[in-house]
């Protein structure tokens, strides 16, 4: 009886484990800065700000194919909200694969004609961020990689994360300059 079962145990195990990973992002060890080098301002009536080739971006106008990264603080305003240059410790780094940034996908099919794979994926880089005066919480690098040409999906490299943050941030992760 041990050997008949031993086949559905195998892919039982199998398939708890390939499930337990799933949902899991990839964990690095909490090393790094986050430095603010010039004035930022967050817009009213939102905690965040993005930035993309070293500018800052409005929500609508980001080209999601390119590397672009997103600042959190703590707060919503019904007025800009100004935050000085400063250091930031990165207390937690990790990594996660959405589509539609965070959206969640609940039996909705995004797709073009046949083609049943989602529209946006991105390929997420998080940095948490310890308190602090400003209260920023967080910042979060990513780019669509289900664009032409993308055969390789992948998180971006930190060299692609500082392009991104231009001179408003520097960024030191895992000991990296």
């Amino acid at each position: 009886m041990t050997r008949a079962l031993a086949p559905f145990f195998s892919v039982l195990l199998l398939g708890l484990a390939a499930t337990g990973c799933a949902g899991t992002p990839e964990r690095d060890p909490p090393a790094g800065q986050l430095q603010l080098l010039t004035p930022l301002e967050i817009p009213s009536g939102a905690a965040t700000v993005r930035l993309q080739h070293g500018r800052v971006t409005a929500f609508n106008a980001v080209q999601e194919q390119d590397p672009f990264c997103v600042f959190e603080i703590d707060t919503v305003s019904e007025r800009p909200q100004p935050l000085e240059p400063a250091s930031f410790p990165i207390t937690r780094v990790f990594r996660s694969v959405e589509t539609f940034a965070g959206m969640p996908v609940l039996n909705l099919r995004v797709a073009f004609e046949r083609d049943e794979r989602p529209s946006h994926i991105y390929y997420k880089t998080t940095f948490r961020l310890a308190p602090n005066p400003q209260k920023a919480r967080s910042l979060t690098c990513m780019s669509n990689q289900q664009m032409p040409g993308v055969t390789i999906m992948r998180h971006l490299t930190l060299a692609e994360m500082r392009e991104a943050l231009g001179g408003h941030f520097a960024l030191e992760a895992n000991g990296a300059r």
